[in-house]
């Protein structure tokens, strides 16, 4: 699965565009964890990755999201983005694609879902994901009250990882969840 994914990147930045490996899979490569799945962030709009591979499936195109099987292994392929705008306290319905990663990684949950991967192998953590690994913490990425309020399915997102990962939850996550905890 590693190596397909690092084949996909290949292949999307000899067309001319950054990408990575992001999320779930660099944490818990760097957690000696098994995953079951890789998700890749580039530069590329979700019609360029389909002008890449042809057969590409847009099924969250308006969150820049485009599924490719490659070797027969599912990828979710997800355009660099800010989300602008956030409807019900769960889901964007304002996004604007960007050229650059760190605004991509900061619209993000929690900074140890913030690692990348790059083409050559590389792990880069622009947000002090490996610490807050280190030091067991799930942390917010920038401001925990407008994150919570923005998609507060992050509540649940936060505690699910504290079990699976046996970590805590930083300060400050503690207090918006109990004070946001209605908005589920």
């Amino acid at each position: 699965m590693y190596n397909a994914a690092i084949k996909l990147i290949k292949i999307i930045e000899d067309h001319g565009f950054k990408a990575y490996i992001v999320g779930g899979y660099p944490r818990d490569l760097y957690l000696n964890r098994k995953s079951t799945d890789i998700d890749i962030c580039t530069s590329a709009t979700p019609m360029e990755v389909k002008d890449i591979f042809g057969d590409a499936v847009l099924p969250n195109v308006s969150y820049g999201s485009v599924t490719v099987i490659y070797k027969k292994i599912r990828f979710e392929i997800t355009t660099f983005r800010k989300d602008i705008k956030y409807e019900n306290n769960r889901q964007p319905i304002k996004i604007k694609y960007i050229n650059n990663l760190i605004d991509d990684l900061k619209r993000r949950d929690f900074t140890i879902n913030t690692l990348c991967i790059d083409i050559n192998g590389n792990t880069i953590d622009l947000l002090d994901g490996k610490r807050d690994i280190d030091n067991k913490l799930i942390r917010v990425v920038g401001n925990t009250k407008q994150k919570i309020t923005e998609d507060a399915l992050r509540i649940l997102r936060a505690i699910r990882f504290a079990t699976i990962l046996n970590f805590e939850l930083d300060k400050d996550l503690k207090k918006y969840i109990k004070k946001y905890g209605y908005l589920l």
